[in-house]
């Protein structure tokens, strides 16, 4: 027998704004499916439930999510010579090894790109983002060889009836392989609920 109890009460009243029940939160779907879940994946509707109580619609607040970068030499100086960032750190081993940092660096554009991109890459599996503003701060000079990891976490988010989606905060940042913090960053982002085609079906 479980021992996740549901999150009904006693008002069962699906709201053709919002997809979720008035009483309970959860959508259609949720609702139908409860009995044949698990105790996990009733913990996980949970977990929505309480977000959408708070005000997100589409993403879920404390949803978090990492990822890994490997920075090579070649990807150093190739990025930046993409960027038009001639610094000689980021391009002459000699100059490089020379300076206080003792080899190449990375400019503060690459980690600072791919941190942003994490946000579309994670959310558009399931949504439709679009970034609004970005705060980053650099802590730490990033080594080419550096292997960094990457996190974002949502710490705020309200449905926003005029943008069409969430309103999300979030907080992030990167650390290299030695567990240096180099990256501190916040975010706001727009989440919207991705648009399907006539004859895509919903998920």
């Amino acid at each position: 027998m479980s021992g996740v109890a549901s999150p009904y009460v006693d008002v069962c009243r699906m709201n053709p704004q919002t997809g979720f029940c008035d009483g309970c939160f959860r959508t259609i779907d949720e609702i139908a499916a409860w009995s044949s879940l698990d105790d996990d994946a009733k913990r996980a509707v949970l977990s929505r439930v309480d977000s959408r109580r708070q005000g997100a619609r589409v993403v879920m607040l404390g949803e978090s999510f990492e990822a890994t970068l490997a920075l090579s030499p070649d990807s150093v100086r190739h990025f930046a010579t993409l960027v038009n960032d001639g610094n000689p750190l980021h391009h002459d081993d000699a100059v490089a090894r020379a300076s206080r940092f003792g080899g190449l660096i990375a400019s503060g554009t690459q980690p600072t790109a791919h941190l942003m991109a994490m946000l579309a890459t994670h959310f558009s599996q399931y949504a439709q983002p679009l970034g609004l503003e970005f705060g980053i701060r650099l802590t730490r000079a990033v080594m080419a060889d550096d292997v960094l990891t990457m996190r974002w976490q949502v710490i705020e988010a309200n449905w926003k009836a005029s943008l069409g989606g969430d309103l999300v905060k979030l907080e992030g940042g990167a650390s290299n392989a030695r567990g240096d913090n180099v990256m501190k960053a916040t975010a706001t982002i727009v989440v919207m609920p991705k648009e399907t085609t006539p004859n895509e079906p919903r998920t």
